[in-house]
């Protein structure tokens, strides 16, 4: 009980966020606000840039279509399993919030539109007893989430929150796992749920049912942890706040945005993450029957491929895609900029993009490899893409995994696994193409899919030719030996049936050459998915596995493999 009455003291001593004063000037530069534009429609100061916490309406005005917003869920009550009474009984303390804010309670659920779209909502006021979650809140985001999947609506939840109500002892703490069960139920009906991380956001609601959003974004500099400073004032711990900017760093949240752009990203987000079909589209000739592949060996696609002016997957993307939003980071406390991905549109088609940039990684040692936790990034959006039925497109361009020893230390093979397991199993159309370096497991961990493509200068290889050439002869100067030994090209791909086309590159490809570059891969893209989707799904993913437990038992594959390691051997100095 001491400690309780200590945790009240310090809330009382300790301001997360300084408030505007009555007279509604700004507390750091003075001007008046009510004159302010900015801080009448933002809650920030024009002149300074002081930011103040906005109430549940603020949000539903800031964020929604004008007067679109249906709140419900207005009967349910908060209990007082407790008796609670510090220096004031509990029941007091709900009348005296519900007067001053004009709430009913700490979360304003109901129904809104963004941009013509219905959306489920749940945001949290933090004057209304710090945000804090007990029984009635929890109760109504369940019975929002609930509504949504009756509905078949996407979820919205702005938070703004000290945590778990302390008043309400266990029964408050109990809300985290009844609304992370809900969001459990609305992922398996296969609806999305954004996540807004307002100032502060701390305790038991970053703790349960925020973090499991599929797009998590929060506001500049805001206050976002478990613990939060208070907390740590009464264990006489370091005092030091851990702000979104440095989450985003870690890997924890995908993007910042200001408010004046949320309104026009959650628009932009509500059209990328909802599963559509297209069912009509005009027959693509196939591009292997329109152009005649120059017949190169492997030498020449290797440093083909690496050539430092060949277009990277952002390139691509930009491009080809009408709208990109990344997400970042493993939400294990990484992020890896090697490998990126996020929710695009190609054509009118929503789809989830996971590419390994060439460009990419901190040092010339790293670049273009993707470390452990890219590929936990990439299981990530794997997982995102099934909930919402959205099909998965690889980009493929890596000289293999950062194989760091610090990377080996953090799980970097067991991170691939999961990779080739989750792709491997994933019950969405896969697409996989391979557009320059096609290195070991590195690569293989993108390219187990439904259709696999090369462009026409790409390579695959079972390791680089300078690593082989290092295993084989214990020297660099014979990897182009290896290179034309072990059949990487994308012709030799197609022969064994690795790869079901191959995409054409136009005359001396390059970053100057993108446009038309694009185009072919567009268009084997958008008929790809369309023929796919088209399929049952069960006999697709039978296809898919089929594809790959078949590789190698056809004697033109089998006998070409045997005379490739038979002329390796012979060459091999022991």
């Amino acid at each position: 009980m001491e400690k309780i009455k200590k945790i009240f003291q310090t809330f009382k001593n300790f301001k997360i966020s300084r408030t505007v004063s009555s007279d509604l000037q700004c507390p750091d530069c003075k001007i008046n606000l009510l004159e302010d534009s900015g801080y009448l429609s933002l809650g920030i100061c024009s002149a300074c840039g002081h930011k103040d916490t906005l109430s549940a309406k603020q949000w539903i005005n800031l964020i929604f279509d004008q007067n679109s917003f249906d709140e419900k869920f207005l009967n349910i009550d908060s209990p007082d399993p407790l008796h609670f009474n510090d220096s004031k009984p509990y029941k007091q303390r709900i009348k005296q919030a519900q007067d001053s804010t004009g709430e009913q309670s700490a979360v304003t659920t109901g129904y809104g539109y963004i941009k013509g779209i219905k959306v489920v909502a749940a945001i949290f006021d933090f004057k209304f007893l710090g945000g804090s979650m007990g029984y009635a809140v929890g109760e109504k985001i369940t019975a929002a989430i609930d509504k949504a999947i009756v509905k078949k609506l996407p979820v919205l939840v702005i938070t703004c929150s000290g945590g778990a109500r302390m008043q309400e002892g266990t029964l408050a703490l109990a809300q985290m796992i009844k609304t992370t069960n809900a969001i459990n139920n609305l992922h398996d009906a296969h609806l999305p749920l954004i996540g807004i991380l307002a100032n502060p956001t701390t305790g038991g609601v970053f703790a349960s049912f925020a973090n499991q959003a599929d797009i998590l974004i929060a506001e500049k500099e805001a206050l976002i942890g478990f613990a939060g400073p208070r907390v740590r004032a009464v264990n006489d711990t370091e005092q030091d706040r851990v702000l979104s900017e440095e989450i985003l760093a870690r890997g924890l949240i995908d993007s910042i945005i200001p408010r004046n752009e949320l309104k026009q990203y959650l628009e932009r987000v509500l059209g990328l993450i909802i599963a559509n079909e297209i069912k009509v589209s005009a027959p693509r000739i196939s591009t292997n029957s329109m152009h005649t592949h120059k017949v190169s060996n492997g030498w020449e696609s290797v440093t083909t491929s690496r050539a430092s002016d060949r277009p990277s997957a952002k390139d691509y993307i930009d491009q080809i895609f009408s709208d990109f939003i990344e997400l970042k980071g493993d939400r294990n406390g990484l992020e890896d900029d090697v490998l990126i991905g996020g929710f695009a549109k190609l054509a009118l088609k929503n789809v989830m993009i996971i590419a390994q940039d060439r460009n990419g990684g901190q040092t010339e040692i790293t670049k273009g490899r993707v470390s452990a936790s890219g590929y936990r990034k990439a299981v990530r959006l794997i997982k995102i893409a099934n909930t919402l039925k959205l099909p998965i497109i690889c980009f493929v361009d890596t000289p293999g995994a950062n194989d760091s020893i610090e990377n080996e230390k953090i799980g970097l093979a067991k991170s691939i696994s999961d990779t080739i397991a989750e792709l491997s199993n994933s019950q969405v159309e896969t697409i996989s193409i391979i557009l320059g370096e096609g290195g070991s497991g590195g690569a293989i961990a993108l390219c187990c899919t439904d259709r696999v493509f090369m462009q026409e200068n790409s390579f695959l290889a079972i390791t680089s030719p300078e690593g082989a050439a290092a295993i084989l002869y214990r020297d660099k100067k014979h990897a182009e030996d290896v290179a034309n030994a072990l059949g990487v090209t994308a012709l030799e791909h197609e022969n064994i049936g690795f790869v079901d086309e191959i995409i054409p590159e136009p005359e001396n490809h390059s970053i100057k050459t993108l446009k038309e570059a694009s185009r072919f891969i567009y268009d084997a893209l958008t008929e790809t998915i369309i023929s796919l989707q088209n399929q049952n799904q069960k006999s697709r993913l039978i296809a898919r596995e089929k594809k790959w437990n078949d590789l190698g038992k056809n004697t033109k594959f089998s006998g070409k493999i045997q005379r490739l390691l038979l002329g390796i051997t012979r060459k091999i100095k022991i």
